[in-house]
């Protein structure tokens, strides 16, 4: 299969610039085009040196291999995916999801081979994260009058929802841009992006029936996901 027009443009105008440093390690490509969604695409470089060149082109991602391991080795104990801007899932789910455009270290071969066995640990934590703040958050949800503290509150629970729900399928959750098209793709049912649906129509509700209805479909969504755990 060819590669998306995105993504032949940073071969050929990004990367072959770039791809004769001794220093690099692996790149790949990952972003909407590859999955299907739009037509953007992300080069990520990753380096075998101490530190990023202070001359690595502005047209990519970078990063040592250092820290992609780390990342790596933080999912793997069932750490670094708590809270939507945690980089190591980020980081990983895109790999994951991407291509690889150069690999001369090996490296980069070596990692999507670990990423294909899913961290255990990722799945226990994170589906023993859902199941024990669902009465908290379902508190803290009815409780919110400040529109801030409930976009944060539902924000993180609904992605600590969604890892769980992914991890149990032995996959990394990519982020919630497409996340119900994902879900559709890797065949994990549509009863979550139901539940999530009317947790969004009770937090829309006035405020006076929304301290009920919203806790209620919160407790529904956390069921929902468990039983798919």
């Amino acid at each position: 299969m060819s590669l998306p027009q995105a993504v032949l443009r940073l071969s050929t105008d990004v990367l072959a610039d770039i791809n004769d440093d001794e220093r690099l390690a692996f790149a790949y490509a990952h972003g909407p085009a590859l999955s299907g969604f739009g037509e953007d695409a992300e080069l990520v470089c990753v380096w075998e040196t101490d530190a990023v060149p202070a001359e690595a082109s502005t047209e990519a991602t970078h990063l040592t291999v250092a820290r992609f391991q780390a990342h790596l080795d933080a999912l793997d104990a069932g750490r670094g995916w708590q809270l939507p801007g945690d980089e190591a899932l980020h980081v990983i789910a895109c790999f994951a999801e991407g291509t690889l455009l150069a690999d001369d270290s090996e490296l980069g071969s070596k990692a999507r081979a670990e990423v294909t066995e899913f961290p255990q640990a990722l799945a226990d934590a994170s589906r023993e994260a859902v199941a024990g703040e669902v009465e908290s958050l379902a508190k803290r949800l009815g409780d919110a009058e400040d529109p801030w503290e409930l976009a944060e509150t539902l924000t993180g629970g609904l992605h600590r929802a969604y890892v769980a729900l992914f991890a149990a399928g032995g996959y990394f959750f990519p982020g919630r841009e497409n996340r119900a098209s994902f879900v559709e793709r890797y065949l994990l049912g549509d009863e979550v992006p139901e539940a999530e649906a009317a947790v969004w129509a009770a937090a829309q509700a006035p405020l006076p029936e929304r301290a009920e209805a919203l806790p209620a479909a919160w407790r529904a969504l956390a069921r929902t996901v468990l039983d798919n755990c």
